[in-house]
């Protein structure tokens, strides 16, 4: 430890906080024996070279919030110490906003934004704490509770849930006491009249345990005490402390400062299906593309060659013919066909509702069908018109009230960062330059561009700012006082100069679709690419015009910030859902213990509703298939949709991995959908069981209304239980490729739990630490256990 010096920070009562402070810009552990704990002390320090206001520690040890972990300034450095468990973490300091790497860290990986995370190794080497419930000692550095909208949300009943954590098995209990501000003495003794409720433990993380109380009133003073043993702190303004009655800095909560939040119940309840419409069904040969449309001139015939590297529109013949969809038979570089149409349509849809309804599909979300040139529609030459190879308006009107009569709710795919080149409003502005009354809803840098109408430019940037640099997607303008990008990180409107006819506009669409066609929702493309002072008058008008409507943002890392009352209710959960689930089912990559942690931040950093009404998903358009993910191995399939369909969240299903579907990137994951499965026993047992599950699901309200508690989680054992209403149920699920027997703790009073999925009854019998069960899972596989009293 020659490079390291302790320090003591606290000593309060019986309280004693100790750091291990490395060299500057590094972290350090001890090398003291482990004791066998899980827990290793972490300590982070950055030493900036400029000031800063306020600096936070974000990584994947808390889902890259940049809010979660404050590091506390002492002298001309920031600090802050952390209890892991060992493993290995990327992090990074975030200093007023600014995304700083640790560049004394020993180990780096890529971020994928061109930048590097800082690596951790937690290991041995690390001293280990040992944390025991009742043994007098709290350790303070672990207790928190900030003024943000998670530890402090108001809820859609006028209730306000508040939080506190706490280092995991630290305390024994946690006590808040508060007032309504209307009840406070004159004389200002708040001792004299406090209400007092003690707080539920509800979740863990493997690192900090999660406490939490919900009180009816609007307007409160409040602090908490932290009980351990004999031992009794306060949790007030100023931290956690020894304090006597008179030199309390309390909590204030006013609800009128904050705005409500709660998420539709269909779709907690709900169970979702993606659906890429060109390739789901053809159910209607009438309206096949035949590329008579305007904006295909010229690129719907192959050359004499009978081969080109440029575009070409085409169908093809034969729904089964996925070969170019891997490497194209007209191209000469190698690449796929990424402009062949198979003739999906919505009447195609709408005759195999059966399907749908039988599988136990709830909610249909569709990807874009407006009309547009390509076959991914995210291109949209109008907004306001169904793609006529789809059907007509009245046609998707007659099949949305169909669905609503059968059940099923329809969320739209809406891209609002950009247009189609094919945009109505966007070839006015081309052809006409600064005369179009629409020449600002683009951002133009050289006018004209080079070539005709139909075609884009090869360097379309040099032109007009596009998505990505596709010219076929032209960014919309929405802040006429920022250029590109940087108008995205523009939160509220009075700092922007907002577009106002291209406002109004989109927020006509967005109501025209709810109102008009009666859809239920919209999933937001690429919704970062968009300034969040739009999504709040967007989520207004949303709100407004269909209360119960859904808004669910595409956005693939944390977000904590955008699931609330001004935004959205979800996001597509790639960052704590298909990113986790990938590494321990699909690959195989991580054990239980770190797959908890992975999942942990998931369900701890965004509001409860949100949480509820997550998009949970396996897969999308935008990724490969999860069956090859997982090297064509349908247990892990199996088990992800057991996993899916049992754990906090919606669960999302990309039409066809319940019948086992392929595919690598796009456009092999778009493939037609195989209609032929019922033919191919491994589709079919596939099919079968994700039709089990989601029967399950609606069975027992407890996975969509219920707590969650994990169990076990040991090398590739992991299990969990989902509690009430209507009883609980545990899942218990082995990844690993041996057969394994686990004793599964259940609850006292239980003589026995049904396996849902099999026809076993297994009694419950005394454990060393309680009763158990105890029960046989093969390699790759999982279940669902319902307890029963008698």
């Amino acid at each position: 430890m020659s490079d390291q010096h302790v320090r003591a920070v606290g000593l309060l009562g019986a309280v004693l906080v100790i750091l291990i402070a490395g060299p500057a810009g590094t972290l350090a552990g001890s090398e003291a024996d482990s004791s066998g704990s899980s827990l290793k002390e972490v300590i982070f320090t950055f030493s900036p070279l400029s000031y800063y206001d306020e600096v936070y520690l974000a990584g994947t040890f808390n889902g890259w919030s940049t809010d979660a972990t404050p590091m506390r300034q002492v002298d001309r450095r920031f600090e802050v110490m952390l209890l892991l468990p060992e493993g290995e973490y990327e992090y990074k300091f975030v200093a007023d906003g600014n995304w700083i790497t640790d560049e004394r860290a020993k180990r780096f990986k890529p971020d994928g934004y061109g930048g590097r995370n800082s690596v951790v190794v937690v290991d041995e080497s690390f001293e280990a704490i040992v944390l025991i419930r009742g043994d007098g000692r709290i350790m303070l550095d672990g207790l928190g509770h900030r003024d943000n909208a998670w530890e402090r949300s108001l809820n859609a009943d006028s209730t306000v849930t508040l939080r506190v954590r706490a280092w995991m098995g630290d305390i024994e209990r946690i006590v808040i006491h508060w007032l309504n501000t209307g009840d406070l003495p004159e004389d200002d003794v708040f001792w004299s009249r406090e209400k007092s409720d003690t707080l539920d433990r509800f979740d863990s993380d493997g690192k900090y345990d999660y406490y939490e109380t919900t009180l009816r009133s609007t307007d409160l003073v409040y602090y908490f005490e932290i009980v351990d043993g004999s031992t009794g702190v306060v949790l007030d303004r100023l931290g956690a402390r020894v304090a006597e009655s008179d030199d309390l800095r309390l909590f204030h909560f006013d609800s009128s400062m904050v705005t409500a939040f709660d998420t539709p119940d269909w779709v907690r309840d709900g169970i979702i299906y993606q659906i890429f419409p060109e390739r789901f069904a053809n159910g209607s040969p009438v309206n096949d593309p035949d590329f008579s449309e305007w904006y295909y001139k010229g690129v719907a015939e192959l050359p004499a060659s009978g081969q080109t590297n440029g575009e070409y529109f085409h169908l093809i013949g034969d729904w089964y013919d996925i070969a170019g969809l891997k490497v194209s038979p007209y191209k000469t570089d190698g690449k796929p066909d990424w402009n062949s149409f198979y003739g999906g349509d919505i009447e195609g849809i709408r005759k195999n509702l059966d399907y749908l309804v039988d599988l136990g599909v709830t909610v249909i979300y569709f990807n874009p069908v407006f009309e547009s040139k390509s076959n991914h529609k995210y291109d949209a030459a109008t907004y306001m018109k169904i793609d006529p190879h789809f059907a007509t308006n009245d046609e998707f009107a007659a099949f949305v009230s169909e669905c609503h009569s059968r059940g099923i709710r329809i969320i739209l795919d809406l891209a609002l960062n950009h247009t189609g080149h094919t945009y109505w409003a966007f070839v006015d502005a081309r052809e006409k330059g600064t005369e179009s009354a629409y020449w600002d809803w683009y951002e133009w840098k050289e006018w004209p561009p080079p070539g005709d109408i139909v075609s884009t430019p090869g360097d379309a940037l040099q032109y007009y700012d596009c998505w990505w640099g596709f010219g076929q997607m032209p960014n919309l303008n929405f802040d006429l006082s920022t250029p590109g990008p940087e108008e995205h990180t523009v939160t509220e409107i009075d700092d922007a100069e907002p577009n106002r006819p291209l406002v109004d506009h989109l927020l006509s669409v967005t109501e025209f679709w709810l109102a008009e066609m009666d859809v239920d929702g919209y999933r937001l493309d690429v919704a970062n690419e968009v300034p969040l002072w739009f999504w709040e008058l967007f989520r207004k008008r949303v709100k407004a015009t269909k209360p119960e409507a859904y808004i669910v943002g595409e956005l693939w890392g944390s977000s904590p910030e955008w699931v609330n009352g001004r935004y959205f209710d979800a996001v597509m959960n790639y960052e704590f859902f298909r990113n986790p689930v990938l590494a321990f089912i699909a690959k195989g990559q991580i054990n239980a213990g770190e797959f908890h942690a992975a999942l942990a931040p998931g369900r701890l950093i965004y509001l409860e509703p949100g949480v509820r009404a997550m998009m949970n998903l396996l897969g999308s358009h935008d990724t490969q298939r999860f069956l090859t993910e997982a090297d064509g191995d349908i247990r892990r399939l199996k088990l992800a949709m057991l996993f899916a369909m049992t754990y906090v969240g919606a669960p999302t299903i990309y039409y066809g991995d319940e019948i086992a579907m392929a595919g690598s990137g796009d456009p092999d994951c778009r493939r037609p959908f195989h209609w032929r499965w019922p033919d191919e026993t491994r589709r079919v047992e596939v099919h079968d069981y994700v039709s089990r599950l989601a029967a399950i699901r609606k069975e027992h309200p407890c996975f969509t209304r219920g707590g969650f508690e994990k169990i076990l989680a040991a090398g590739p054992i992991y299990a969990y239980r989902r509690t009430g209403p209507g009883g609980d149920a545990i899942v218990v699920m082995n990844s690993g490729p041996d057969e394994v027997t686990v004793e599964v703790p259940t609850a006292e009073g239980i003589l026995r739990v049904e396996d849902a999925l099999g026809t076993s009854s297994i009694p419950v019998a005394a454990g060393a630490s309680g009763p158990v069960f105890t029960v046989t899972l093969d390699p790759v596989s999982g279940s669902v256990f319902i307890p029963a009293a008698e």
